[in-house]
Parts: structure tokens; C-alpha cells; sequence
């Protein structure tokens, strides 16, 4: 029997290629937000600890350690952020496992396994993502397609911040799920072929999945798929429903509803917290398409290409319809736009390995790679500087040496969670906009009085305080950012020197019944001591 050497070859030489832009995926997410790997200057000789890169990482790490410390499988209710009401979180369970299953293993090698599971999670998902395209049995993507998705994965990036380490976020869980559920939608409507009912069950549950950790992005795709299926095929698989339906049931039944209604006297200061917020900002134009790579400008070619051809295109016509609706939302909201990457990675492949060889997907493919390296050069070079001064909050909880809760800036708030295990009035999550709103009063007030009631309201014990040279008056002019007040300038000081936020920064005629615990570069703590003589 003749050996088909060029076959040999072309798999060999996919095979190395393919591994090479995983390693070029990995250095990337590694080295995207280097703040992870910084060294902790107070334990300099011990063994590594990663941090993370943004407040709701360490929300998210603070809930795993609860069920580590026993305090329920299914963090439902967050009795540790919003103190002392808690709140009903917009976080799932499904992500909360994705880092225990992580945890388990990395506990046998590293002083630190809820640290490196958290920095490694979403790494690991991409990792896993790139595992299912290159082995799953494929009808509808060819050798060349899977390819694509792994090396257009490896390097868009918007995907690599998604999944980078040091980011513990539930984006990565969507975003495998979402490129699971699109691949499958493309096998459970094959041409010629008659759907498989274990495509139409594998899809549900992938889709239920997807909805389970967040019913925001992955709803809005699941609305749009069953209203396309039911308008373009004219039915619905009744096995996809019944399979969805039931992980959705499951996920009522174990978690309840996680709807959250504001009180009418928070909205106004939900909606100008909410303004500081990047993610639900709309992205300008111009990062837009370079985020996007080439190919936002290629989408109407590529729609044009797809759906000349004489074939069934309805599978094609619906990754058009929702690749063009997540790119308006991502102009709204910034959020959108790593699942407007995955559908642009999608429709590059379905374009590429139909298309004939010649002139015209050479030139798609190589302005896409080379657009691809410029962004990704781009992105490395406009790092900003660390928002989480993680070392300084791990360094000033060693000093909390007691119960009690902790009264601090909103963003770093989950952190002072997360390293000291005491609860916290501000946090990071919209659900708890009232213990926002009241640290916010807290830091802004000019009275005592005002500020200590507060502190006994919300049963504080610690106060921490931050100054940070890049802005002026950032807590105080943070905190009456949410409450609709006008800003301090150098220019226009005003009263600030009278606020607590300012007082409490300068270390400046403050009141006995608080003592100072600790100082770092950035940060103050204070031990409220309601009974110390006035």
C-alpha cells in the first residue's frame, strides 16, 4: 500500500504549528497583565504568590475560600460583602468549581493553591477550549478550520485578556462554553444529514451551562438562536429545549434567582457608580477596530463570501446576524466585545476553509496575522500601572488581627476580603450598591458624628484609607463622584481638608477612638475603638 507522504507531512507540520501558537498563546496571557506575577517585598524569600488584577477577581477567589472554610457549597448569599446585610451575587457556581478543580491538584505542590488556581483558571479554560477543537469529531470544520480557531484564539486580544493569568474571571467559563455551543450549532444542523439527537442534548447543555454562569451575554445569544432556528428552519430541536430547560432548572433549584432590584433611594448613585465602570462603557471606535483586528472592516466581505455560496448557508447567516449584533453592542458596552472576537474568529474560519486556495484567502489570512501582531504589540505597550496594590493589602491584613467589619475604598475592598477573611461594607458588585453608597458618606463627610454613626450601623472595626499620587484626592473625590457632588481640584480645595477620607489620608487631627495599625506606600489602617476616651 502506498504511503501518502504529503499527507504525513501537512499533518506533521500542523501539528508543530498549532503547538507553536499555543506557546505563543501562553507567553501571551502570561505577560498581558504582568502585574500577577510581582513579588510580595514583605516576603521576598518565600515561595511565590500570584496576584490578581482587578476587585472582582478577588470577590470571586474570596467565594471559593468560603467553601473551602465550610460556609456552603453554593455561595448563594454573600453574607461577607454589603456588611452586615450581604447580598444575592451576580457570580455563579460553575466558575466557583472551574477553580476548585483547579485548587485540588495545586494544593499538593504550592503553599498558595488558592492563588495559583485563580491565576490559572482562565488560562486553563482556553487551554481546555483548544484541547475540544483539536480532537472533537468534526462534520462541519475541517483540519484547516480547527487550526484557525486555535491559532486565531492564541492571539486575538481581546480573547487573551479574557483568559489571561492573574484574571479569575467568568468571561473565560462563557467564552468556552459560547465556542462550544457555536461549534455545535454548526453539527446539530448538518447538511444532508439528519441532526443528531446527541448534538441537539450536547448543544442544551453546553447552552444551559453558558446561561447558568451569567444570564446576561449568554442569554442574549440563546434568544437570538432559538428565534433565528424557529424564523430560518422553522422549528427548534425539542431535545435541545428539554436538555437546556433542565440545566436551567437544575441551576434554579440549586442556586435560586439571582435578580436584583435596586432601593429607589440608591438608583441615581447606582447609575454614577456604574459610570466609573470601564466594561460597561461603550468602546471607541478606533480601539474597537483595532481590538478587532482587520477584520471588522473584512466582515462585509466575508458575509458576502459566505453567503454566495450555493449551500445551505442558514448556519452562516445566523454567525452573521449575531457576530454584526454583539459588534453594536460592544460600541455600547465594552463588555460585549470578547464574544464580538469569537464571532469574528468564527466567520474567518467558515470563510477559510471553504474558500478556494488562491490570492484572495491568502490576503484575508496574512492582513489578519499581520494586523494581529500590531495589536497585539499596541496592547503590550499601553500597559497601565497596576489598579490592585496587592502586595499592600496582603501586607496590611497580616495587621487585622481581630473580627470586625472593613470599611475601605470599593475597589480594593475585595481584597481586604479576600487576604484578612473579614467582611467588608463596599465592594465591586452592583448588588451591593448600598454598602457602596455608605462608605461613599463615610469618606465624604465632614462630620464625626455623621462618620461614626455609620461605622456602627455597618458594625466596622477597620478603616482603611488610600492615597494614590496619579490623581488628586482620588477617596475623596471617588466618594463624591457616587454621591452626585463636584469635585476637588488643587485649584478649588474647598472644604476637603475637613473630610474624613482627607483626614484620615494625612494622619491629621484624628479623633483617639480611631488608632493607626499599619501604613505602606498607599495605604492606612485604622482600628475603630468605640469606647477609647474622646
Amino acid at each position: 500500500m502506498a504511503v501518502n507522504r504529503s499527507g504525513i507531512w501537512a499533518s506533521v507540520a500542523f501539528v508543530v504549528v498549532g503547538l507553536i501558537f499555543v506557546a505563543v498563546g501562553c507567553w501571551l496571557r502570561a505577560v498581558d497583565v504582568p502585574e500577577w506575577y510581582q513579588p510580595d517585598p514583605a516576603h521576598p524569600n518565600v515561595a511565590v504568590r500570584p496576584w490578581t488584577i482587578e476587585a472582582d477577581c478577588y470577590s470571586q477567589l474570596a467565594r471559593v475560600q468560603r467553601i473551602l472554610l465550610g460556609e456552603g457549597l453554593i455561595q448563594n448569599h454573600f453574607a461577607v460583602e454589603n456588611w452586615p446585610e450581604g447580598l444575592t451575587p451576580s457570580t455563579t457556581a460553575p466558575f466557583d468549581y472551574a477553580i476548585l478543580l483547579l485548587y485540588a491538584p495545586l494544593k499538593l505542590f504550592t503553599p498558595y493553591p488558592l492563588d495559583w488556581a485563580g491565576a490559572l483558571v482562565s488560562p486553563a479554560l482556553w487551554l481546555g477550549l483548544v484541547l475540544f477543537w483539536a480532537f472533537f469529531p468534526s462534520r462541519e470544520f475541517n483540519r484547516l478550520g480547527r487550526f484557525l480557531f486555535i491559532a486565531g484564539s492564541a492571539t486575538l486580544p481581546a480573547l487573551i485578556f479574557a483568559t489571561a493569568c492573574g484574571r479569575p474571571r467568568h468571561q473565560s467559563l462563557i467564552l468556552l462554553f459560547m465556542a462550544i455551543g457555536l461549534t455545535a450549532e454548526y453539527e446539530r444542523w448538518n447538511i444532508g444529514i439528519t441532526p443528531k439527537r446527541a448534538w441537539n442534548i450536547f448543544a442544551g447543555i453546553i447552552w444551559g451551562l453558558a446561561c447558568w454562569t451569567s444570564l446576561f451575554e449568554p442569554a442574549f445569544v440563546v434568544v437570538v438562536l432559538v428565534i433565528f432556528n424557529l424564523v430560518a428552519r422553522r422549528r427548534e430541536s425539542p431535545a435541545f429545549l428539554i436538555s437546556f430547560g433542565v440545566v436551567m432548572l437544575v441551576a434554579l433549584i440549586l442556586e435560586g434567582p439571582h435578580l436584583y432590584v435596586p432601593p429607589p433611594e440608591v438608583r441615581e448613585d447606582l447609575q454614577r457608580w456604574l459610570a466609573t465602570i470601564v466594561e460597561v462603557h461603550g468602546v471607541n471606535f478606533a480601539i474597537f477596530a483595532q481590538q478587532m483586528s482587520f477584520m471588522l472592516f473584512a466582515l462585509p466581505f466575508l458575509a458576502w463570501a459566505l453567503l454566495r455560496r450555493s449551500t445551505d448557508r442558514r448556519g452562516d447567516m445566523l454567525l452573521i446576524v449575531l457576530t454584526v449584533l454583539l459588534c453594536v453592542l460592544t460600541l455600547v458596552q465594552r463588555r460585549w466585545i470578547y464574544y464580538a472576537s469569537l464571532g469574528e474568529l468564527f466567520l474567518l474560519v467558515r470563510y477559510c476553509q471553504f474558500e478556494p486556495l488562491h490570492w484572495s484567502r491568502l490576503g484575508v489570512l496574512a492582513l489578519w496575522f499581520i494586523s494581529l501582531v500590531d495589536a497585539n504589540h499596541t496592547q503590550l505597550a499601553q500597559r497601565g500601572p497596576p489598579n490592585q496594590p496587592s502586595a499592600q493589602l496582603a501586607q496590611i491584613a497580616r495587621t487585622i488581627d481581630g473580627t470586625g467589619g472593613i470599611m475601605g475604598p470599593w475597589w480594593l475592598s475585595p481584597g481586604l476580603l479576600y487576604f484578612s477573611g473579614q467582611p467588608i461594607v463596599s465592594g465591586s458588585s452592583h448588588c451591593g450598591i448600598t454598602g457602596i453608597v455608605a462608605s461613599a458618606k463615610f469618606f465624604a463627610s465632614t462630620s464625626w458624628l455623621e462618620a461614626e454613626t455609620i461605622l456602627r450601623e455597618r458594625k466596622v472595626r477597620w478603616v482603611v484609607v488610600m492615597d494614590d499620587p496619579r490623581y488628586e484626592y482620588p477617596l475623596a473625590n471617588t466618594s463624591r463622584g457616587i454621591l452626585g457632588l463636584p469635585f476637588y481640584t488643587d485649584a478649588d480645595k474647598g472644604d476637603v481638608d475637613s473630610t474624613v477620607a482627607q483626614i484620615l489620608v494625612t494622619d491629621h487631627m484624628v479623633p483617639t477612638w480611631l488608632r493607626l495599625r499599619a501604613v505602606t506606600p498607599q495605604l492606612k489602617l485604622y482600628e475603630y475603638l468605640p469606647n477609647a476616651t474622646k
